[in-house]
């Protein structure tokens, strides 16, 4: 690219992504599901299944060195 370039230093551009997009576009690009007619109406964000780690309960096993 810079050896076909009129100019000495070329910054290429930033991109910026679309963020809002209508309703049919969001579902042709997968980033929202077809939901019904009547599901549509819900604007309340979906439920978070969140994993939780469960702490061990016990002192960790002190490994013995033999004398």
């Amino acid at each position: 690219m810079a050896e076909a370039s009129v100019y000495e230093s070329y910054d290429v551009p930033k991109v910026y992504y679309k963020l809002q997009h209508c309703v049919g576009c969001a579902i042709h690009g997968r980033i929202v599901r077809v939901r019904s007619r009547v599901n549509r109406r819900n604007r309340a964000p979906p439920p978070r299944f969140r994993q939780e780690f469960k702490k061990p309960t016990g002192a960790p096993a002190a490994v013995k060195a033999s004398a």
